[in-house]
């Protein structure tokens, strides 16, 4: 006994296994297209995660030498391989204004100064000084206490060193001369920004000697021995010294000359039209 209906003739049964060769053509296409779908979706999550299909492989560096400042000289090897700085150089306070223009500023404070002018002992200097300022009342001997201002210079723009001396002969007006110096500090600083340290202050105030340096500058207080003068007890003399700095951050022009071992460049001369044309 078949699975066929007792009725069904010879169309009927051509007609039921048309329909199940499409069924199975049917079910194998599809298994196909989910081969495929599978297969460009893995494609696709490789390319994404960096694994696509990659270009040829680019030939390896050359190698580099075991040793390469081989042929540079030794000196020169030395130099560059230092751990140390070629040129060191920290920030300085450098003056630029017109030192005419600081004597009057201190002129104008009570303290009379000469005009900046050349030094006649020295070729090539410049000055202004003060008078010998007295200071407070004279005691019963006729001592005074006195303040005198120096300033120097190597040229008629340049300042570099600023004098401040102390006589204290009245020991009673001692004090006065100090807050008068300090006012002369003062207004030095003021004028020009420069934060005097605390340790300078001090060493005015307890008349003892100290020497600091505050971004480059030289700053000195430098007492007397008053007993080596036959002063009387309490006597007191200062001398304050600023130094201002020499400029050292403009390198010398022959460590940018070519190395011995490179070949010099020529130079071509452009004629004179070419600025005005652009031409090269």
């Amino acid at each position: 006994m078949t699975g066929r209906h007792p009725q069904a003739g010879p169309g009927a049964q051509a007609l039921s296994g048309i329909a199940r060769r499409q069924r199975r053509r049917g079910l194998a296409l599809r298994a196909g297209l989910g081969v495929l779908a599978l297969a460009g979706a893995a494609v696709l999550f490789a390319l994404i995660e960096g694994g696509g299909p990659r270009g040829p492989i680019a030939p390896a560096p050359p190698a580099l030498p075991a040793d390469p400042l081989a042929g540079v000289p030794q000196p020169l090897v030395a130099r560059i391989t230092s751990p140390g700085i070629d040129l060191p150089a920290s920030f300085k306070r450098v003056y630029g204004g017109k030192p005419a223009a600081l004597c009057e500023a201190i002129d104008g404070l009570g303290v009379p100064m000469s005009d900046w002018k050349p030094d006649p002992f020295v070729a090539g200097a410049w000055y202004c000084a003060s008078d010998l300022v007295a200071i407070g009342r004279e005691d019963e001997a006729g001592r005074r206490s006195t303040l005198f201002v120096n300033l120097r210079g190597q040229s008629a723009e340049t300042l570099n060193t600023v004098r401040i001396k102390l006589n204290g002969d009245n020991p009673q007006t001692v004090a006065a001369a100090r807050a008068a110096l300090g006012r002369i500090l003062d207004a030095v600083g003021e004028r020009y920004g420069w934060p005097w340290p605390v340790a300078l202050r001090t060493a005015i105030a307890e008349a003892r000697a100290v020497e600091v340096e505050a971004f480059g500058l030289a700053l000195k207080v430098l007492p007397e021995d008053a007993s080596l003068q036959g002063d009387a007890p309490g006597t007191v003399r200062l001398n304050v010294i600023l130094d201002f700095p020499a400029v050292d951050l403009a390198a010398p022009a022959e460590i940018f000359a070519p190395f011995s071992w490179e070949e010099p460049k020529r130079r071509t001369r452009r004629r004179s039209g070419d600025r005005v044309r652009g031409g090269n």
